[in-house]
């Protein structure tokens, strides 16, 4: 059989293996990747090659700086006092809590952590407040999915590592907005869906009820704002410098590292690494030139970034956007762009990314299960409550991928030429 076939027949069954038995699949794809690349002729320093130990280190190193923000109470106290702003003008609440999530998500914890902090803020804040806690726990969970593309969070350095092998960079500004754009949409969708605009809270949250930050809090948060200004401002590495800042935090007492080391999402660390290496492989072995050729042999360069947004939001529904979905589809962007004139690689990924985070607030991914696993630790729910809400956030999250690859055959993601 030709390898490039063989390899995409791997890469199928390992994402299928992976969404039948729940299991983390980086360690399958690790094996699969070594016994896929001796088959094709490929040396082990090569197959390892693969390994992208700078995204391992930033990917480490910036979620252990926001574990210990999370643990010490830090970022759950400035959410609060966040909200306490808008006072008697709940209807803002709705808003809020997408920028807010958006904005936690950008300086560094990305979606994941920033999703189950903020999901279930939200769905607390909204029990207490007396507000709808499914549709407030819905605009925290798409402002982390928002906000996660900036170039300190992981979703960000992940598209930066595997672009530069591929000959691209310069795009963090436009990626960002291109999926904070795509997040804003569908919140201002579900904000008259389930008129936000009308929301009146019984128990509005006061300022005067919430402690200040104590000595370890101010640190901690003066730590952070050194590491964006210095990553963002001068350029410094990001994964380095959050090591020194949590070293600097851990040396000071501010919170216990033990805590903050547990906190650490070491099982999607595995997963985005062991997908990359498989990818890798595959990409060696001809695989993401076939598919690409495959895809380019139906679209032009109008229908490039509408066909990809689409095969990324089904990727999704079935798969990690950060694990699987982008270090599949870059490459193929990547050859696309080469092979279709007219097809802008930034625009294909920025569809691509900003589509696989739309599907993620779906049931069968981390999102769409953090806000069921929130309500129902907050309030007791019987099993037909459960199943009618696994039925809406899937269909919010059809929806939500009709709504960008709608946006991709409009060009958005293009975002004019503009940046």
């Amino acid at each position: 059989m030709n390898m490039a076939v063989l390899s995409l027949i791997v890469l199928a069954v390992v994402v299928a293996i992976g969404f039948i038995k729940k299991i983390n699949i980086g360690f399958a794809a690790v094996g699969a990747a070594y016994v896929l690349g001796i088959a094709g002729g490929m040396t082990s320093s090569e197959i390892i090659s693969g390994f992208n130990s700078s995204l391992f280190v930033t990917m480490v190193g910036v979620t252990f700086l926001f574990g210990l923000a999370s643990v010490n109470g830090t970022l759950d106290l400035f959410s609060k006092k966040v909200v306490a702003l808008v006072g008697k003008r709940t209807y803002l609440i709705p808003i809020l809590m997408f920028f807010l999530s958006a904005f936690i998500s950008a300086i560094g914890p990305g979606h994941i952590a920033t999703g189950i902090l903020m999901t279930t803020f939200a769905m607390y804040l909204a029990f207490e407040m007396d507000i709808n806690p499914f549709a407030t726990a819905l605009y925290a969970k798409l402002g982390a999915n928002a906000g996660c593309a900036s170039p300190l969070a992981i979703t960000g350095v992940l598209a930066k590592n595997l672009s530069e092998p591929l000959g691209y960079g310069g795009f963090a500004l436009h990626l960002f907005l291109s999926t904070l754009l795509s997040g804003f949409v569908f919140t201002l969708i579900l904000y008259i869906a389930y008129k936000g605009f009308q929301v009146k809270a019984e128990n509005p949250m006061k300022w005067s009820d919430i402690p200040k930050f104590n000595r370890s809090q101010r640190i901690t948060m003066t730590a952070i704002g050194i590491v964006v200004v210095c990553c963002i401002g001068f350029k410094l590495d990001t994964g380095l410098f959050a090591f020194a800042a949590a070293t600097v935090l851990v040396l000071l007492g501010c919170v216990e590292e033990k805590k903050a080391i547990k906190g650490i999402p070491w099982g999607t660390l595995i997963l985005i690494v062991g997908v990359g290496l498989l990818v890798n492989v595959i990409t060696e072995l001809g695989g993401i030139a076939l598919i690409s050729d495959f895809l380019t042999s139906f679209m032009n360069e109008h229908t490039a970034a509408p066909i990809m947004a689409a095969s990324s939001g089904i990727l999704s529904w079935v798969s990690s956007t950060t694990g699987v979905v982008m270090p599949t589809m870059f490459p193929i962007a990547a050859e696309i762009a080469q092979t279709l004139q007219g097809a802008n690689y930034v625009e294909l990924i920025s569809a691509i990314t900003a589509t696989s985070f739309a599907a993620a607030i779906s049931p069968l991914s981390t999102g769409g299960a953090i806000i069921m696993s929130s309500y129902s630790a907050a309030r007791e729910v019987s099993n037909e409550q459960m199943n009618r809400m696994f039925r809406t956030l899937f269909l919010l999250s059809v929806a939500n991928v009709g709504v960008n690859v709608l946006m991709a055959a409009l060009g958005v993601f293009g975002l004019g030429g503009l940046i």
